[in-house]
């Protein structure tokens, strides 16, 4: 397991493709892994692939406070920065498209293309995002797709 030690725990990352391709960095939508971009790694196999998990997500650990996305685009910032990537595509997806926005806002230089979707530039409420993060701790992954469909 890849991990990048901070003073409130660890991210867990994963790079995958070729280690002098062109880099490209996942951001993935709340209540899921690097597991979601699994099926891009193939077709994308000739590009430096890194792959992390959220705060709180996948085998990432929680912070003792609730995470902000500037906190989150700072952890991905962070995980390029121990690479050696000073300049990446972010693709993020959902909350992810969120915190690639706030990079592409944070620091510019480091941002070569963005690649969002089922994103905007503010996704929910404060009290919206508490409510589907209690579901998805009390239920699962399927009480957030099961709100999804109602």
């Amino acid at each position: 397991m890849h991990a990048l030690k901070f003073d409130w725990g660890h991210v867990h990352y994963r790079e995958d493709g070729v280690a002098n391709g062109h880099p490209i960095i996942f951001l993935n939508s709340l209540g899921t892994d690097l597991r979601m971009w699994e099926g891009l790694v193939a077709p994308l196999g000739a590009h430096r692939l890194v792959r992390m998990d959220k705060r709180g997500h996948g085998l990432s650990a929680c912070s003792p406070k609730a995470p902000t996305i500037t906190d989150l685009a700072r952890d991905a910032l962070a995980v390029a920065d121990h690479l050696g990537i000073a300049r990446a595509v972010f693709v993020g997806c959902s909350i992810g498209g969120v915190i690639a926005q706030e990079i592409a806002r944070m620091a510019p230089e480091r941002v070569e293309a963005l690649v969002l979707s089922n994103t905007a530039g503010k996704i929910g409420t404060q009290e919206n995002w508490a409510e589907r993060i209690a579901a998805v701790h009390q239920q699962g992954l399927l009480a957030k797709i099961g709100r999804a469909h109602v």
